[in-house]
């Protein structure tokens, strides 16, 4: 190649480098800056299954996030966000009753906005009433099964610990053995378990959700994360609602999804996919009734003389873009 070649190739190299500096600015994030962000879970859950499919759909990635899922103590896991050790938890039981208490954490995106408990008990429990005097098994005081057992108590005017004695038994696993091997006489319990417990004749009598809709998993952090890290944060909303929008729309593949993510056989994840897709939020906000339902919980379990501002918990301006 002599030097008139390299002359007239110039041009062209110039154009090809042009057009492809051009095609890395028109791209929504760049993709040579991987972002690693780490979100604590208190429990492997459907409620914010969507988020895991967004990993596994690359929905992340295409946002230039490398975002992983370590499971933890519901307590435990709000504190590892306070602390800086992780960017956000889905647990959004234990981040709205921090920030009515003055911690600084806001809730970014809400998956689901009704609870995915069922009250299973014994098959001779045949109502709420014939809970009197006997033992109500829940995962960890403090968690979304303790404050949900309580407000089904209150609604049903049974007092807690009073006229049922509330037992701290583990997860959904511990849970379930606990139930069949008689320790305890009814647990809130959320899918697969409550179908598997329903198969085996134990009673159903009531889906949580339909009684007390209240937002339970999501995206919580910090103001200072929101301070420091709104672009970030804009991502992994843009990322997981598209999640949700999939999950929602394509049923046989999302069950395969569960199944696998869960080690479940496809007819336990099938009905665990029906019972949770109605709970998820597609816009990132829960409804109105939702929201109201849970400032009303705050309320009686802080002992506020008003109904506190929904404000104080959620900041919805990343979903609203």
């Amino acid at each position: 190649m002599d030097v008139r070649d390299i002359v007239m190739q110039k041009p062209r190299f110039t154009t090809v480098f042009l057009l492809a500096l051009c095609l890395a600015l028109l791209l929504p994030v760049p993709l040579w800056s991987q972002t690693r962000v780490l979100v604590s879970a208190p429990s492997k859950s459907l409620t914010w299954f969507p988020a895991a499919l967004a990993k596994e759909k690359g929905f992340y990635k295409d946002e230039a996030l490398d975002v992983d899922f370590v499971i933890m103590n519901p307590r435990l896991a709000l504190q590892a966000v306070v602390a800086g050790d992780a960017a956000y938890t889905t647990a959004l039981g234990s981040t709205m009753r921090a920030a009515f208490r003055g911690l600084p954490v806001r809730i970014v995106l809400t998956i689901c906005e009704k609870p995915h408990f069922a009250l299973i008990t014994k098959p001779q429990i045949t109502s709420v009433a014939g809970l009197k005097g006997k033992l109500l098994g829940i995962s960890s005081f403090g968690a979304s099964s303790d404050t949900m057992a309580r407000a089904v108590l209150n609604h049903h005017n049974l007092t807690p610990n009073r006229d049922v004695k509330i037992l701290a038994v583990g997860g959904g696993l511990n849970r379930l053995a606990a139930l069949k091997s008689g320790a305890i006489d009814a647990t809130l319990i959320e899918a697969p378990y409550n179908i598997m417990l329903e198969r085996e004749g134990y009673s159903r009598l009531l889906f949580v959700g339909d009684l007390i809709p209240s937002p339970i998993a999501g995206f919580g952090t910090t103001l200072d994360h929101i301070r420091k890290q709104p672009e970030e944060i804009r991502r992994i909303v843009r990322a997981t609602l598209r999640a949700i929008q999939y999950a929602k729309s394509n049923r046989d593949e999302v069950i395969k999804s569960i199944a696998k993510w869960t080690a479940l056989p496809s007819s336990l994840a099938q009905g665990s996919y029906d019972l949770a897709r109605e709970t998820w939020t597609v816009t990132g906000i829960p409804k109105a009734e939702a929201i109201n339902t849970a400032m009303e919980e705050i309320k009686n379990e802080l002992k506020l003389d008003q109904t506190p501002d929904a404000s104080g918990a959620f900041d919805w301006s990343f979903v609203k873009r």
